[in-house]
């Protein structure tokens, strides 16, 4: 059974297998694309293809051939991945000189060999510099794969020397279907809500569907609730805060962002704001509260974003943003 290409992959993936076919496919291949649009399950599908035994007439993965069943289960010797050791850490020159190392020995299949970077753009000084040589003298039979939803951020050295390939978006329509495909048991408000909150990314929807972190934003923005009526301690709602942070280091301080910033803005459009399942709950928040204070609070926010990338005590972190936002409301509750 071949593995599926995803809908909105179609052209990228028909223009990739045209250059197989005419034998000239690049020895690096710069993909991009918005965060959430699947750059990673396409690079993943790329390696399967060239790995593959049997790979169908398009060129996918037959999925059931030896290759692709070392594939599946990440033990394929001629599959290489490089990512940070920890999220938020940059690749370092060490992973850059094992790469090499390993490439430089013969492949143990005789087929290509593909190596998979991502995220490229978190590579540091030392790591691209060791990384440009290798594109300088491709090993043969090799496809570097660099997946980034920021290729500005990669030096021009590094850009030049990859054939680049963007990945579309697709239209809200076409991702709302694909979801609904996906996830059948969702209703069509979740799937609605999932692809607002994720910007209209279907795979970062995807994520709020399968991981259930529609019902943890609930929990957060629920905290913040009681947490500016009095309800609930600045400490407490910290606690919940700082349990959310297994999901993901970085949603929860979106999610709180975007709380903040629809309280500003219900008071000119009660219309357009992000969290509109909750629009009630905004409603509840004692006012009036001073226009600047909530901007600092935001100001706060996106510098707390960037923290969480640091050895920040994610506690402690927590703990001051609760304050902050219990504080703004002292005065309405008597």
């Amino acid at each position: 059974m071949t593995i599926p290409v995803i809908q909105w992959h179609a052209a990228a993936w028909q223009q990739l297998q045209a250059s197989r076919q005419q034998q000239r496919l690049p020895h690096a291949l710069l993909l991009s694309g918005e965060s959430g649009t699947g750059k990673a399950a396409f690079a993943a599908q790329v390696a399967a293809s060239l790995l593959c035994e049997q790979p169908a007439a398009d060129g996918r993965a037959c999925g059931t051939c030896q290759a692709c069943q070392r594939v599946a289960a990440d033990t394929h010797p001629d599959r290489f991945r490089l990512a940070p050791e920890e999220p938020g850490k940059p690749i370092k020159v060490d992973a850059i000189r094992q790469l090499i190392q390993d490439l430089s020995l013969t492949g143990h299949y005789g087929r290509y060999r593909v190596v998979l970077l991502e995220p490229a753009e978190v590579m540091n000084a030392n790591a691209a510099n060791a990384f440009l040589k290798t594109l300088e003298e491709p090993p043969a039979n090799t496809l570097l794969i660099l997946i980034t939803a920021a290729p500005a951020r990669l030096p021009a050295t590094i850009r030049s020397r990859c054939q680049p390939l963007r990945l579309k978006s697709p239209d809200r329509a076409a991702a709302a279907a694909w979801l609904s495909q996906e996830f059948s048991d969702s209703s069509r408000a979740e799937i609605e809500l999932a692809l607002r909150l994720a910007g209209g990314a279907p795979l970062l929807a995807a994520r709020y569907l399968r991981e259930e972190w529609l019902a943890a934003r609930r929990r957060l923005l629920q905290a913040l609730v009681n947490c500016a009526t009095g309800h609930t301690s600045p400490l407490e709602a910290a606690g919940v805060a700082t349990q959310l942070l297994k999901l993901d280091r970085q949603l929860p301080i979106y999610w709180m962002y975007y709380w903040v910033a629809d309280f500003i803005r219900l008071a000119y459009d009660d219309n357009n704001i992000k969290n509109n399942d909750m629009t009630s709950d905004l409603q509840k928040l004692p006012k009036p509260v001073e226009p600047k204070a909530l901007h600092q609070l935001l100001g706060k926010l996106q510098q707390a974003r960037r923290l969480t990338e640091s050895t920040v005590n994610p506690q402690l972190l927590w703990e001051d943003l609760m304050i902050d936002w219990s504080s703004l409301f002292a005065g309405q509750r008597g």
